[in-house]
Protein backbone atom coordinates (compact mmCIF):
# COMPACT_ATOMS: atom_id res chain seq x y z
CA UNK A 1 0.00 0.00 0.00
CA UNK A 2 1.31 3.48 -0.86
CA UNK A 3 2.12 5.89 1.92
CA UNK A 4 -0.20 8.37 0.25
CA UNK A 5 -3.12 5.97 0.56
CA UNK A 6 -2.34 5.33 4.21
CA UNK A 7 -2.08 9.04 4.93
CA UNK A 8 -5.33 9.84 3.15
CA UNK A 9 -7.14 7.13 5.11
CA UNK A 10 -5.66 8.21 8.42
CA UNK A 11 -6.43 11.84 7.65
CA UNK A 12 -10.15 11.14 7.64
CA UNK A 13 -10.03 10.18 11.29
CA UNK A 14 -8.65 13.60 12.20
CA UNK A 15 -11.85 15.33 11.14
CA UNK A 16 -15.04 15.46 13.17
CA UNK A 17 -17.62 12.93 11.86
CA UNK A 18 -19.72 15.83 10.58
CA UNK A 19 -16.74 17.29 8.75
CA UNK A 20 -14.97 14.28 7.28
CA UNK A 21 -17.03 14.25 4.10
CA UNK A 22 -16.41 17.85 3.03
CA UNK A 23 -15.51 18.18 -0.61
CA UNK A 24 -12.36 19.56 -2.14
CA UNK A 25 -11.86 23.11 -3.32
CA UNK A 26 -11.98 22.90 -7.08
CA UNK A 27 -13.58 24.63 -10.03
CA UNK A 28 -17.23 23.85 -10.65
CA UNK A 29 -18.02 21.29 -13.37
CA UNK A 30 -20.46 22.01 -16.14
CA UNK A 31 -23.98 21.76 -14.77
CA UNK A 32 -25.56 18.41 -15.67
CA UNK A 33 -29.27 17.62 -15.86
CA UNK A 34 -28.84 15.14 -13.02
CA UNK A 35 -27.28 16.40 -9.80
CA UNK A 36 -27.69 13.67 -7.18
CA UNK A 37 -27.00 9.96 -6.82
CA UNK A 38 -28.57 7.50 -4.38
CA UNK A 39 -27.11 3.98 -4.43
CA UNK A 40 -29.20 1.37 -2.58
CA UNK A 41 -28.21 -2.29 -2.27
CA UNK A 42 -29.63 -5.40 -0.60
CA UNK A 43 -26.93 -7.90 0.26
CA UNK A 44 -29.09 -11.02 0.43
CA UNK A 45 -30.44 -10.39 -3.04
CA UNK A 46 -33.90 -10.08 -4.59
CA UNK A 47 -36.08 -13.08 -5.47
CA UNK A 48 -35.94 -13.10 -9.26
CA UNK A 49 -38.58 -15.82 -9.82
CA UNK A 50 -41.22 -13.31 -8.72
CA UNK A 51 -40.12 -10.53 -11.07
CA UNK A 52 -41.88 -9.84 -14.41
CA UNK A 53 -41.08 -12.38 -17.14
CA UNK A 54 -41.74 -10.21 -20.19
CA UNK A 55 -39.79 -7.14 -21.25
CA UNK A 56 -40.84 -3.96 -23.01
CA UNK A 57 -42.91 -0.92 -22.17
CA UNK A 58 -46.10 -2.87 -21.43
CA UNK A 59 -44.66 -5.49 -19.06
CA UNK A 60 -46.96 -6.79 -16.35
CA UNK A 61 -46.25 -5.86 -12.75
CA UNK A 62 -45.72 -8.66 -10.26
CA UNK A 63 -48.13 -8.54 -7.31
CA UNK A 64 -45.36 -7.93 -4.77
CA UNK A 65 -44.17 -4.91 -6.78
CA UNK A 66 -47.54 -3.24 -6.15
CA UNK A 67 -46.07 -0.34 -4.11
CA UNK A 68 -44.09 0.79 -7.18
CA UNK A 69 -47.01 0.84 -9.63
CA UNK A 70 -47.84 4.51 -9.29
CA UNK A 71 -44.22 5.36 -10.07
CA UNK A 72 -43.97 3.16 -13.15
CA UNK A 73 -43.04 6.12 -15.39
CA UNK A 74 -40.24 7.15 -13.04
CA UNK A 75 -38.07 4.02 -13.23
CA UNK A 76 -36.70 1.26 -15.44
CA UNK A 77 -36.28 -2.36 -14.37
CA UNK A 78 -33.19 -4.04 -15.82
CA UNK A 79 -33.03 -7.79 -15.25
CA UNK A 80 -30.98 -10.96 -15.70
CA UNK A 81 -27.69 -9.10 -15.41
CA UNK A 82 -24.51 -10.52 -13.87
CA UNK A 83 -22.55 -9.54 -10.81
CA UNK A 84 -20.72 -11.23 -7.95
CA UNK A 85 -22.65 -14.27 -6.85
CA UNK A 86 -21.32 -14.81 -3.33
CA UNK A 87 -21.11 -13.13 0.05
CA UNK A 88 -17.58 -11.91 -0.67
CA UNK A 89 -19.00 -9.77 -3.48
CA UNK A 90 -21.79 -8.32 -1.33
CA UNK A 91 -19.84 -5.25 -0.32
CA UNK A 92 -18.37 -4.67 -3.79
CA UNK A 93 -21.69 -4.07 -5.51
CA UNK A 94 -20.94 -0.52 -6.66
CA UNK A 95 -17.20 -0.91 -7.20
CA UNK A 96 -17.27 -4.02 -9.40
CA UNK A 97 -13.69 -5.03 -8.68
CA UNK A 98 -11.22 -3.12 -6.53
CA UNK A 99 -8.37 -4.52 -8.66
CA UNK A 100 -9.51 -2.44 -11.63
CA UNK A 101 -11.58 0.18 -9.79
CA UNK A 102 -9.98 2.04 -6.88
CA UNK A 103 -13.25 3.93 -6.29
CA UNK A 104 -16.90 2.90 -6.16
CA UNK A 105 -19.62 4.56 -8.22
CA UNK A 106 -20.70 6.88 -5.41
CA UNK A 107 -17.14 8.02 -4.70
CA UNK A 108 -16.48 8.88 -8.34
CA UNK A 109 -19.63 11.00 -8.46
CA UNK A 110 -18.70 12.58 -5.11
CA UNK A 111 -15.30 13.51 -6.56
CA UNK A 112 -17.23 15.37 -9.27
CA UNK A 113 -19.98 17.12 -7.26
CA UNK A 114 -19.11 16.64 -3.58
CA UNK A 115 -17.44 20.03 -3.24
CA UNK A 116 -20.75 21.75 -4.05
CA UNK A 117 -22.33 20.75 -0.73
CA UNK A 118 -21.38 20.84 2.95
CA UNK A 119 -21.15 17.05 3.19
CA UNK A 120 -19.17 15.48 0.33
CA UNK A 121 -21.02 12.15 0.46
CA UNK A 122 -22.61 9.72 2.90
CA UNK A 123 -22.20 5.95 3.26
CA UNK A 124 -24.63 4.28 5.64
CA UNK A 125 -25.57 0.75 6.71
CA UNK A 126 -28.63 -0.30 8.70
CA UNK A 127 -29.27 -4.00 9.27
CA UNK A 128 -29.42 -6.77 11.81
CA UNK A 129 -26.18 -8.30 10.53
CA UNK A 130 -22.69 -7.14 11.44
CA UNK A 131 -20.81 -8.73 8.53
CA UNK A 132 -20.13 -7.25 5.09
CA UNK A 133 -21.07 -3.74 6.12
CA UNK A 134 -18.94 -1.96 3.51
CA UNK A 135 -20.26 -0.89 0.12
CA UNK A 136 -18.31 2.29 -0.59
CA UNK A 137 -14.64 2.34 -1.63
CA UNK A 138 -12.08 5.10 -2.07
CA UNK A 139 -8.50 4.56 -3.24
CA UNK A 140 -9.11 0.78 -2.92
CA UNK A 141 -9.84 1.25 0.77
CA UNK A 142 -13.25 0.58 2.35
CA UNK A 143 -15.20 3.58 3.62
CA UNK A 144 -16.75 2.64 6.94
CA UNK A 145 -20.44 3.54 6.92
CA UNK A 146 -22.60 5.31 9.47
CA UNK A 147 -24.58 2.60 11.30
CA UNK A 148 -26.90 4.72 13.46
CA UNK A 149 -29.82 6.92 12.41
CA UNK A 150 -28.92 9.29 15.25
CA UNK A 151 -25.35 9.69 13.96
CA UNK A 152 -26.67 10.02 10.41
CA UNK A 153 -28.98 12.84 11.51
CA UNK A 154 -26.22 14.64 13.40
CA UNK A 155 -23.85 14.33 10.45
CA UNK A 156 -26.38 15.84 8.07
CA UNK A 157 -28.33 18.35 10.14
CA UNK A 158 -27.01 18.91 13.68
CA UNK A 159 -25.99 22.45 14.60
CA UNK A 160 -22.82 21.85 16.57
CA UNK A 161 -21.03 24.27 18.84
CA UNK A 162 -19.30 26.66 16.46
CA UNK A 163 -16.56 27.63 18.92
CA UNK A 164 -15.66 23.97 19.40
CA UNK A 165 -15.57 23.38 15.66
CA UNK A 166 -13.42 26.49 15.13
CA UNK A 167 -10.98 25.35 17.81
CA UNK A 168 -10.70 21.84 16.36
CA UNK A 169 -10.29 23.15 12.82
CA UNK A 170 -7.62 25.59 13.99
CA UNK A 171 -5.77 22.75 15.70
CA UNK A 172 -6.02 20.65 12.53
CA UNK A 173 -4.68 23.57 10.48
CA UNK A 174 -1.75 23.96 12.85
CA UNK A 175 -0.87 20.26 12.50
CA UNK A 176 -1.13 20.45 8.71
CA UNK A 177 0.96 23.62 8.49
CA UNK A 178 3.69 21.99 10.56
CA UNK A 179 3.62 18.85 8.41
CA UNK A 180 3.83 20.90 5.21
CA UNK A 181 6.83 22.87 6.49
CA UNK A 182 8.55 19.65 7.54
CA UNK A 183 7.88 18.10 4.12
CA UNK A 184 9.33 21.15 2.36
CA UNK A 185 12.44 21.02 4.53
CA UNK A 186 12.99 17.32 3.87
CA UNK A 187 12.56 17.75 0.11
CA UNK A 188 15.86 19.61 -0.11
CA UNK A 189 17.78 16.82 1.64
CA UNK A 190 16.57 13.62 0.02
CA UNK A 191 16.82 12.14 -3.44
CA UNK A 192 15.80 9.17 -5.51
CA UNK A 193 13.17 6.79 -4.15
CA UNK A 194 12.76 8.68 -0.86
CA UNK A 195 12.01 11.88 -2.77
CA UNK A 196 9.27 10.12 -4.73
CA UNK A 197 7.71 8.87 -1.52
CA UNK A 198 7.96 12.32 0.00
CA UNK A 199 6.25 13.82 -3.03
CA UNK A 200 3.33 11.43 -2.52
CA UNK A 201 3.19 12.45 1.14
CA UNK A 202 3.34 16.13 0.22
CA UNK A 203 0.55 15.74 -2.36
CA UNK A 204 -1.66 14.05 0.23
CA UNK A 205 -1.01 16.90 2.67
CA UNK A 206 -2.08 19.36 -0.02
CA UNK A 207 -5.34 17.46 -0.52
CA UNK A 208 -5.97 17.53 3.22
CA UNK A 209 -5.27 21.26 3.22
CA UNK A 210 -7.83 21.82 0.45
CA UNK A 211 -10.46 19.85 2.37
CA UNK A 212 -9.68 21.79 5.55
CA UNK A 213 -10.07 25.13 3.74
CA UNK A 214 -13.44 23.97 2.44
CA UNK A 215 -14.48 22.96 5.97
CA UNK A 216 -13.63 26.43 7.24
CA UNK A 217 -15.61 28.03 4.40
CA UNK A 218 -18.76 25.96 5.10
CA UNK A 219 -18.51 26.67 8.83
CA UNK A 220 -19.77 30.24 8.31
CA UNK A 221 -22.86 29.20 6.34
CA UNK A 222 -26.20 28.67 8.11
CA UNK A 223 -27.66 25.17 8.41
CA UNK A 224 -31.24 24.18 7.68
CA UNK A 225 -33.49 23.50 10.66
CA UNK A 226 -34.63 19.87 10.33
CA UNK A 227 -36.47 17.85 12.94
CA UNK A 228 -35.69 14.19 13.51
CA UNK A 229 -38.13 12.22 11.28
CA UNK A 230 -41.18 10.54 12.73
CA UNK A 231 -41.84 6.84 12.14
CA UNK A 232 -43.05 6.45 8.54
CA UNK A 233 -46.19 4.58 7.47
CA UNK A 234 -46.12 2.36 4.38
CA UNK A 235 -48.99 1.68 1.98
CA UNK A 236 -48.76 -1.84 0.61
CA UNK A 237 -51.78 -3.83 -0.55
CA UNK A 238 -49.65 -6.95 -0.99
CA UNK A 239 -48.88 -6.93 2.73
CA UNK A 240 -52.47 -6.30 3.83
CA UNK A 241 -52.91 -8.76 6.71
CA UNK A 242 -52.15 -7.65 10.24
CA UNK A 243 -49.50 -10.36 10.55
CA UNK A 244 -47.72 -9.20 7.40
CA UNK A 245 -47.97 -5.55 8.40
CA UNK A 246 -46.42 -6.26 11.78
CA UNK A 247 -43.64 -8.44 10.41
CA UNK A 248 -42.70 -6.49 7.30
CA UNK A 249 -44.00 -2.90 7.53
CA UNK A 250 -44.00 -1.96 11.22
CA UNK A 251 -40.94 -4.07 11.95
CA UNK A 252 -38.56 -1.83 13.98
CA UNK A 253 -35.81 -2.24 11.40
CA UNK A 254 -38.15 -1.31 8.54
CA UNK A 255 -39.15 1.80 10.49
CA UNK A 256 -35.48 2.61 11.15
CA UNK A 257 -34.71 2.31 7.46
CA UNK A 258 -37.70 4.46 6.58
CA UNK A 259 -36.41 7.15 8.95
CA UNK A 260 -32.99 6.99 7.27
CA UNK A 261 -34.60 7.27 3.82
CA UNK A 262 -36.45 10.38 5.00
CA UNK A 263 -33.20 11.94 6.21
CA UNK A 264 -31.62 11.24 2.83
CA UNK A 265 -34.56 12.82 1.03
CA UNK A 266 -34.24 15.96 3.18
CA UNK A 267 -30.48 16.05 2.68
CA UNK A 268 -31.12 16.09 -1.08
CA UNK A 269 -33.95 18.62 -0.76
CA UNK A 270 -31.86 21.09 1.25
CA UNK A 271 -28.69 20.34 -0.73
CA UNK A 272 -26.73 19.14 2.31
CA UNK A 273 -25.21 16.35 0.22
CA UNK A 274 -25.72 15.03 -3.31
CA UNK A 275 -24.34 11.50 -3.01
CA UNK A 276 -25.50 8.69 -0.70
CA UNK A 277 -24.70 4.97 -0.57
CA UNK A 278 -27.15 2.94 1.56
CA UNK A 279 -26.42 -0.76 2.17
CA UNK A 280 -28.63 -3.28 3.98
CA UNK A 281 -28.42 -7.05 4.43
CA UNK A 282 -31.76 -8.20 5.78
CA UNK A 283 -34.93 -7.18 7.54
CA UNK A 284 -34.61 -9.67 10.41
CA UNK A 285 -32.70 -12.77 11.51
CA UNK A 286 -34.88 -15.08 9.37
CA UNK A 287 -34.26 -13.21 6.12
CA UNK A 288 -30.93 -14.89 5.35
CA UNK A 289 -32.21 -18.37 6.27
CA UNK A 290 -35.23 -17.82 4.02
CA UNK A 291 -33.00 -17.23 0.99
CA UNK A 292 -31.29 -20.59 1.60
CA UNK A 293 -34.62 -22.40 1.86
CA UNK A 294 -35.98 -21.05 -1.43
CA UNK A 295 -34.92 -24.08 -3.56
CA UNK A 296 -36.85 -26.54 -1.38
CA UNK A 297 -39.67 -24.63 0.30
CA UNK A 298 -42.75 -22.96 -1.18
CA UNK A 299 -43.28 -21.23 2.15
CA UNK A 300 -39.80 -19.71 1.90
CA UNK A 301 -40.49 -18.49 -1.64
CA UNK A 302 -43.73 -16.85 -0.53
CA UNK A 303 -41.98 -15.29 2.45
CA UNK A 304 -39.19 -13.91 0.27
CA UNK A 305 -41.68 -12.07 -1.96
CA UNK A 306 -42.87 -10.33 1.21
CA UNK A 307 -39.34 -9.36 2.23
CA UNK A 308 -38.82 -7.92 -1.24
CA UNK A 309 -42.17 -6.13 -1.16
CA UNK A 310 -41.15 -4.38 2.07
CA UNK A 311 -38.04 -3.18 0.22
CA UNK A 312 -40.21 -1.86 -2.63
CA UNK A 313 -42.29 -0.02 -0.02
CA UNK A 314 -39.18 1.86 1.09
CA UNK A 315 -38.39 2.82 -2.49
CA UNK A 316 -41.98 3.83 -3.32
CA UNK A 317 -42.12 6.04 -0.22
CA UNK A 318 -38.86 7.68 -1.28
CA UNK A 319 -40.09 8.15 -4.86
CA UNK A 320 -43.26 9.80 -3.48
CA UNK A 321 -41.18 12.49 -1.82
CA UNK A 322 -38.82 13.06 -4.74
CA UNK A 323 -41.59 13.30 -7.33
CA UNK A 324 -43.68 15.73 -5.25
CA UNK A 325 -40.81 18.15 -4.54
CA UNK A 326 -40.36 21.00 -7.02
CA UNK A 327 -36.91 22.38 -7.81
CA UNK A 328 -35.62 25.66 -9.26
CA UNK A 329 -35.33 24.23 -12.78
CA UNK A 330 -39.12 23.83 -12.86
CA UNK A 331 -39.00 20.04 -12.63
CA UNK A 332 -38.95 17.80 -9.59
CA UNK A 333 -36.29 16.43 -7.29
CA UNK A 334 -36.93 13.07 -8.99
CA UNK A 335 -35.87 14.55 -12.34
CA UNK A 336 -32.52 15.66 -10.91
CA UNK A 337 -31.78 12.53 -8.84
CA UNK A 338 -30.65 9.10 -10.03
CA UNK A 339 -31.60 6.30 -7.67
CA UNK A 340 -30.05 2.93 -8.47
CA UNK A 341 -31.44 0.04 -6.41
CA UNK A 342 -30.22 -3.52 -6.69
CA UNK A 343 -29.45 -6.71 -4.83
CA UNK A 344 -25.78 -7.61 -4.72
CA UNK A 345 -26.83 -11.20 -5.39
CA UNK A 346 -30.00 -12.78 -6.69
CA UNK A 347 -32.13 -15.63 -5.34
CA UNK A 348 -34.09 -18.19 -7.37
CA UNK A 349 -35.54 -21.67 -6.95
CA UNK A 350 -33.28 -23.09 -9.65
CA UNK A 351 -30.00 -21.35 -8.78
CA UNK A 352 -30.48 -20.90 -5.06
CA UNK A 353 -29.22 -18.02 -2.92
CA UNK A 354 -26.25 -15.72 -3.49
CA UNK A 355 -26.00 -16.31 -7.22
CA UNK A 356 -24.91 -13.57 -9.57
CA UNK A 357 -26.59 -14.67 -12.78
CA UNK A 358 -29.92 -12.84 -12.73
CA UNK A 359 -29.30 -9.54 -10.97
CA UNK A 360 -32.14 -6.99 -11.18
CA UNK A 361 -31.35 -3.26 -11.16
CA UNK A 362 -33.96 -0.52 -10.71
CA UNK A 363 -32.86 2.84 -12.14
CA UNK A 364 -35.14 5.73 -11.20
CA UNK A 365 -35.15 9.47 -11.87
CA UNK A 366 -33.32 11.48 -14.47
CA UNK A 367 -36.22 11.31 -16.98
CA UNK A 368 -34.47 8.57 -18.98
CA UNK A 369 -35.85 7.21 -22.25
CA UNK A 370 -36.43 3.66 -20.99
CA UNK A 371 -38.50 4.66 -17.95
CA UNK A 372 -41.77 2.80 -17.71
CA UNK A 373 -40.25 -0.33 -19.22
CA UNK A 374 -38.54 -3.60 -18.35
CA UNK A 375 -35.23 -4.16 -20.16
CA UNK A 376 -33.85 -7.73 -20.15
CA UNK A 377 -30.05 -7.68 -20.53
CA UNK A 378 -29.33 -11.37 -20.05
CA UNK A 379 -25.77 -12.11 -19.00
CA UNK A 380 -24.57 -8.52 -19.31
CA UNK A 381 -22.67 -6.92 -16.44
CA UNK A 382 -24.28 -4.45 -14.04
CA UNK A 383 -21.14 -2.33 -14.48
CA UNK A 384 -22.51 -1.27 -17.88
CA UNK A 385 -25.28 0.56 -16.02
CA UNK A 386 -22.84 2.15 -13.59
CA UNK A 387 -20.60 3.33 -16.44
CA UNK A 388 -23.65 4.83 -18.14
CA UNK A 389 -24.66 6.62 -14.92
CA UNK A 390 -21.22 8.22 -14.69
CA UNK A 391 -21.77 9.60 -18.19
CA UNK A 392 -24.97 11.27 -17.00
CA UNK A 393 -22.93 13.29 -14.51
CA UNK A 394 -20.51 14.36 -17.23
CA UNK A 395 -17.80 11.97 -16.01
CA UNK A 396 -16.06 10.59 -19.09
CA UNK A 397 -14.68 7.07 -18.68
CA UNK A 398 -14.12 4.20 -21.09
CA UNK A 399 -14.48 1.45 -18.49
CA UNK A 400 -15.85 0.77 -15.04
CA UNK A 401 -14.99 -2.63 -13.56
CA UNK A 402 -15.82 -5.26 -16.17
CA UNK A 403 -18.12 -2.97 -18.17
CA UNK A 404 -18.33 -3.62 -21.90
CA UNK A 405 -20.25 -0.62 -23.18
CA UNK A 406 -22.29 2.46 -22.42
CA UNK A 407 -26.02 1.81 -22.69
CA UNK A 408 -28.97 4.13 -23.17
CA UNK A 409 -30.76 4.52 -19.86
Amino acid sequence: MKRRDILKTAGCTLFLPSLESFGQNRSAPDEADVKRLFCVSMGYGLFTDALPKTGGADYGFSDHMEPLKKHRDHFTLYSKMKFGGNHASDHRCFVGNTTTNPDSLDQLVADHVGHLTRVRNVATFISHAHHHIVSSWRNRLPVMPIQSTRVLFETLFAKTDRKTEERLLANKKSVLDGSLEEAKSLMARVSGRDKQRLEEYFAALRESEQELNKSIEWLSRPRQDVEFPVAPSFENGFLATEIDKKRFLTNPRQIQRGIAFDMIYKAFKFDVTRVVNFYMTGLDNDHHLTTHNVPKSEEARTSLTKYDSSFYSLMANFYDKLSSTKVESGGTLMDETITVSTGNNSVSQKMGPHNGNEIPVFVAGGKFANHGGHVIRKGETTCDIYLSILQQFGIARDRFGNSKKIIEL
